[in-house]
């Protein structure tokens, strides 16, 4: 348990467990609700932000959840953000962010810094050299979320469909540990 104090209210982050499973999906539903309202059409959205609200209980209860962290920010008794990565077979010792989300309440108090910050200290003691992260190219709250980090784009773009037959253009982030 790490505790830091942001601006204005304290913030533990700490591993999460199964209780935590629906309101991670909570904070991924509303965090793609609003987020990415501008980037797809709103049928669509509404069955994304579903499909995120639930898969939280299939991605914990998965043989590979167990290679991977998943650490969540509270603030009181409410779990307000979270961020899952893990070793990855892009190199030796390279690993991924592969979601880090915070409720939409909690954009811009340094929650979601706090939370990185943790993460990234359990990266550096992982002894992982490099971390990728992907982000949809639309998504420039979190572009500059990411670059204020220290994270830098790779070049390295792909498309990403997400079930509405409409790819979208995804680029990746990259940051060395040292």
């Amino acid at each position: 348990m790490v505790f830091r104090r942001g601006p204005d209210v304290p913030v533990l982050v700490r591993e999460a467990t199964q209780d935590d499973v629906d309101a991670i999906g909570e904070v991924h539903a509303e965090a793609w609700r609003v987020a990415h309202r501008d980037l797809f059409e709103s049928r669509w959205l509404r069955r994304f932000v579903d499909e995120r609200r639930e898969m939280w209980k299939t991605v914990m209860a998965s043989p590979e959840f167990g290679r991977n962290t998943l650490l969540v920010a509270e603030r009181g008794d409410r779990v307000v953000a979270f961020v899952y990565f893990g070793q990855v077979d892009y190199g030796v010792r390279e690993g991924e962010v592969f979601d880090l989300y915070a409720h939409p309440t909690v954009w811009g108090s340094g929650v979601a810094w706090t939370l990185m910050d943790n993460a990234w200290e359990l990266i550096v003691e992982g002894r992982l050299r490099r971390i990728h992260l992907w982000t949809i190219t639309g998504a420039n709250r979190a572009q500059h979320f990411y670059e204020s980090f220290g994270f830098a784009r790779t070049g390295k773009t792909r498309e990403t469909d997400f079930g509405d037959g409409r790819p979208v253009l995804e680029v990746e982030y990259l940051r060395a540990t040292r």
